[in-house]
């Protein structure tokens, strides 16, 4: 009876780490339905591949600049890096917010592609497609997390100092933070672009005229096609 009852035990206790092994790295949640509604928004917004890139945790991502601003050319966070922000939008474009396990940043086709422009000083940017044969300079972006990896601030303390400014992860998030995602993170951004971008895109990057295979990717890369005719 003892031996069936630990036996049950063990059992409960393997599908239950299971279960959250699956919920916290491999649960795939949709992205939000206003991303996915029009081409334009999905291409500035969408995830491109994001079950094959390790992105950034979202609260690592967010914290980098609060952190670093040593690092940056300038005020503005994100944006001082040369990425366009439309008003009411809370990521950049070209960067994703997406579910897979936990809520981590990806790069997308707009990181490259898209870009911002105004017709006077005092006018809000505009988001524009960047001009056939040409891509935006992403380089400041790789350059600012691969010196924050570098830092010895990149560490467990301070980066959860800096979260709890912004929000209060559970007692198993911040576990998680703490002994895989932040040290993962830190030896992943040596080399951000493979920490970022989808093998896909990486593969794009070295080569523009490569074919997708990915149905989604052929579909952005059709639409863009068209929008600069």
């Amino acid at each position: 009876m003892k031996t069936k009852l630990l036996i049950t035990v063990a059992l409960i206790v393997v599908v239950a780490s299971a279960i959250t092994l699956w919920f916290k790295f491999y649960r795939d949640v949709p992205q939000p339905h206003w991303i996915s509604a029009d081409q334009r928004t999905k291409f500035l917004y969408g995830a491109v591949e994001a079950k094959e890139t390790q992105g950034i945790p979202y609260w690592i991502w967010l914290s980098l600049p609060r952190m670093f601003p040593d690092y940056m050319p300038g005020p503005g966070g994100y944006a001082s890096l040369g990425l366009s922000w439309e008003e009411t939008v809370e990521m950049p474009v070209g960067f994703a917010k997406k579910t897979v396990g936990y809520v981590r940043v990806t790069g997308n086709c707009a990181l490259c592609h898209a870009t911002s422009n105004t017709a006077r000083q005092d006018e809000v940017p505009s988001v524009i497609l960047a001009a056939r044969g040409h891509a935006t300079n992403i380089q400041p972006v790789l350059v600012f997390l691969s010196q924050c990896a570098q830092d010895p601030r990149f560490n467990a303390n301070e980066i959860l100092a800096t979260v709890d400014d912004a929000t209060k992860l559970s007692r198993l998030d911040r576990l998680l933070y703490r002994y895989v995602l932040i040290p993962r993170t830190k030896k992943a951004l040596m080399n951000p672009e493979n920490v970022i971008f989808a093998p896909a895109l990486q593969v794009h990057a070295r080569n523009p005229q490569t074919e997708f295979s990915e149905q989604q990717m052929k579909e952005l890369q059709s639409w863009l096609n068209a929008q600069k005719h």
